[in-house]
């Protein structure tokens, strides 16, 4: 038996069997990888707190301002962001070694650029819409999250993104309105976030660094979301119908579990999908019974649905976990793209 083909269950199977003592099967988890060491827990412990040190002291500044608003100048309060600014990137700049240090601090920037458009908008009164002021942010912001190339800062410039495109929708499409659950929003969030895996996934690998596939599934979570919004804006809202939303959403659907089953088996990404779909066939059955006055019986067989497909998609993603620990030919792709 290879290392690749060695999975918990086979480690439990030897242990109950009694070739493995407590000790060796702990160890075996180690050697195998299913379980972190101490050296993985230190660095991640480590990249964790680096990054809610650098949340931490960007939120640290903003409130410091806020509180003391009445007492701070305008060009204090601009001055206290421009310092924290200017100390960021002279960090970015003067740091060595594997370039952590530059990376925190390029998202220290990151995060101060919000506060300082605030503080503009707030104090001119330039009379910009919320969702102006994060779209300003996130294209002032694109160029240190290129020369970062760090997941985390990618995932703070997607999250300015969509709620960017979220606000525009509330605030200007449709005053009020929630943009996953409108289509206009929802095609607008599945559209922005389908581009950007497509290219992130071509790109990133090279380019950007960081363990993990977060940014690639953080896209994809609010991708399926819209997707699920299209679908639930075609069973429940008659007024804005359309034939196209339902095609869109399987279209996503479909796509999805092609890229991730077929062409880079992604067991965290089909999880997603599986929620999705999970989602999609509740509303769906809720939408038909409720069509046939089964309101009561609705409740029931919606539970007892929710609760096959939740355990048929557990085993399924269990098997695929399974298939790519084994290395077989559809996890290659995988385990090149990591």
């Amino acid at each position: 038996m290879t290392a690749g083909a060695i999975d918990r269950d086979a480690i439990d199977r030897l242990t109950e069997a009694g070739h493995l003592s407590a000790a060796a099967r702990d160890a075996a988890l180690v050697q195998t990888d299913i379980i972190p060491d101490a050296t993985a827990w230190q660095q991640f412990l480590s990249r964790l707190f680096l990054l809610l040190g650098v949340l931490f002291l960007a939120a640290a500044v903003g409130y410091f301002i806020a509180y003391n608003w009445e007492v701070l100048g305008r060009f204090a309060k601009i001055g206290l962001i421009e310092a924290g600014l200017v100390v960021a990137v002279a960090v970015a700049l003067c740091a060595t070694g594997d370039g952590l240090a530059a990376r925190a601090a390029l998202l220290m920037a990151v995060l101060l650029t919000g506060p300082l458009l605030a503080y503009v908008g707030q104090t001119y009164q330039t009379g910009a819409d919320t969702y102006e002021l994060f779209r300003a942010w996130a294209l002032l912001a694109l160029p240190w999250v290129m020369v970062a190339r760090w997941r985390p800062v990618w995932c703070l410039w997607l999250l300015l993104v969509n709620v960017s495109l979220a606000l525009y929708v509330g605030q200007v499409w449709r005053p009020m309105a929630a943009s996953l659950v409108d289509p206009v929003g929802a095609l607008l969030h599945l559209s922005v976030n389908g581009l950007f895996l497509v290219v992130f996934e071509a790109w990133a690998g090279r380019y950007v660094s960081g363990s993990g596939r977060s940014v690639e599934r953080f896209a994809l979570a609010i991708l399926l979301a819209a997707a699920c919004g299209l679908w639930m804006v075609f069973l429940f809202d008659y007024r804005v119908r359309t034939f196209w939303q339902p095609l869109l959403a399987i279209v996503a659907f479909v796509a999805v579990w092609w890229v991730y089953r077929r062409q880079r088996l992604d067991v965290a990404a089909l999880a997603l999908w599986c929620l999705g779909g999970i989602v999609a066939a509740m509303c769906t059955m809720g939408k038909l019974l409720s069509e046939a006055r089964a309101e009561s019986l609705a409740f029931l067989l919606s539970g007892v649905t929710a609760i096959a497909l939740s355990a048929w998609a557990a085993g399924w993603l269990r098997q695929l976990h399974r298939e790519s620990l084994a290395g077989s030919p559809a996890s290659a792709p995988a385990e090149e793209g990591a």
